[in-house]
């Protein structure tokens, strides 16, 4: 079904990235937003093995749970108060995990899943960019 999952990653990009234009002006938003691209989808195909392991070592002692329940607290506190960011967050995290799976279920390696998801990422990213600056600005607020 990539079909379905990469498309809804590319809008889920291009709807974030629309976001971005509307209530950004800083280049450091739209350079932490292509680093969250990369880095997610790092982290659900090459670094995976890696990051199951640390989780799996840190969580055998008391000190990992309780840094994990602050950091918890702290992440929902964050999450309340930035709803309406976290939304567009979540929804592309969500449609990458999806993504993933199907490349998964695809038989596509790590590294090929790793090129394909950056690149529907950057791409969703870029689309959003280009269709807030060429468009008009009626005609762009109906998409």
């Amino acid at each position: 079904m990539l079909w379905v999952s990469l498309p809804l990653l590319l809008a889920a990009y291009t709807s974030f990235s629309w976001f971005l234009y509307q209530n950004t002006e800083n280049w450091v938003a739209w350079a932490l937003a292509m680093v969250f691209a990369i880095v997610q989808a790092l982290l659900l195909t090459a670094w995976s093995r890696g990051l199951r392991r640390f989780f799996r070592n840190w969580l055998q002692s008391s000190l990992g749970y309780f840094s994990l329940v602050v950091l918890g607290a702290m992440s929902i506190a964050v999450v309340l108060v930035w709803y309406h960011i976290f939304e567009y967050i979540l929804v592309v995290v969500a449609a990458e995990i999806l993504a993933r799976l199907d490349l998964q279920q695809a038989k596509l390696g790590r590294w090929q899943s790793l090129g394909i998801l950056t690149a529907i990422s950057v791409l969703g990213l870029s689309i959003g960019w280009t269709a807030e600056t060429t468009l008009p600005t009626p005609a762009n607020r109906l998409l």
